[in-house]
C-alpha cells in the first residue's frame, strides 16, 4: 500500500509542482489510509459474505470504526499485521454476537466499562499523526465520550444478536485505547534507549 500510495503521490506531484513537502507527506499518508482501509474493508466484506455474516460485519465495523475515528487506538506496524489483527477483532465481535447470548445486565456492564475506558484514555494518537493541540485533544475526548454514549444507546434497540455484536465491538475498541497508549510508551522508551 505504501508503494502504491507513493506512486499516486508522485503522479500528483508531477502534475502539481507547487506543493510543499508537508503537503506531499499529507497526500501520501492520506492515500495510504484510504487504500489500506478500503482494501481491508472489501476483503473482510467478501470473507464474511461467504459465511452469510454480512449484516454482522457491517454492524461490527460501523460501531467499531465510528468510535475509532474519534477516539483512536492501537495501531500495528505494517499493513499485513493490521489486516490480520483487524480481521481477528471483527471475527471475535461477530462470533460473540452470533454464538453467545449476553443478557442485558452484562451488556450494560460492558457499556459502562467502555464509557470509562473512553473517558480515561481517549483520544489515542496515531503514531504518524500525533495530536499536538491541547484544545483538539479535549474536543476529541468529549466527542469520543458523546459517540460512545450515542452508539451504546443505539445498540440496545437492535435485535439481540446484532445488539451483542454492536456492544462487543464498542467494548473491544475501547479496550484498544489503553493498549494503544502502552504500545506508544513502549516505542518511545525503545527510541529513547536507542
Amino acid at each position: 500500500m505504501e508503494n502504491l500510495a507513493q506512486n499516486i503521490t508522485n503522479l500528483i506531484v508531477k502534475n502539481n509542482s507547487n506543493l510543499t513537502d508537508l503537503q506531499i507527506l499529507k497526500i501520501k499518508f492520506g492515500l495510504e489510509c484510504i487504500l489500506g482501509e478500503s482494501s481491508k474493508f472489501i476483503a473482510y466484506l467478501i470473507i464474511f459474505s461467504i459465511f452469510s455474516l454480512t449484516k454482522f460485519f457491517i454492524i461490527a465495523s460501523f460501531f467499531f470504526c465510528s468510535l475509532r475515528v474519534v477516539a483512536g487506538g492501537y495501531h500495528e506496524d505494517t499493513y499485513w499485521r493490521c489486516f490480520f489483527t483487524s480481521f481477528f477483532i471483527f471475527l471475535i465481535c461477530i462470533t460473540i454476537g452470533v454464538k453467545i447470548d449476553l443478557p442485558i445486565p452484562i451488556r450494560i456492564i460492558l457499556f459502562i466499562l467502555s464509557i470509562l475506558l473512553v473517558w480515561f484514555y481517549a483520544p489515542v494518537d496515531h503514531p504518524n499523526k500525533p495530536i499536538l493541540s491541547d484544545i483538539r485533544r479535549k474536543k476529541l475526548k468529549y466527542v469520543s465520550f458523546l459517540v460512545i454514549i450515542f452508539l451504546g444507546i443505539i445498540s440496545f434497540f437492535l435485535p439481540s444478536e446484532q445488539a451483542i455484536t454492536a456492544i462487543v465491538s464498542l467494548f473491544i475498541q475501547a479496550l484498544l485505547l489503553p493498549i494503544g497508549i502502552l504500545s506508544q510508551r513502549r516505542i518511545e522508551n525503545a527510541n529513547f534507549k536507542g
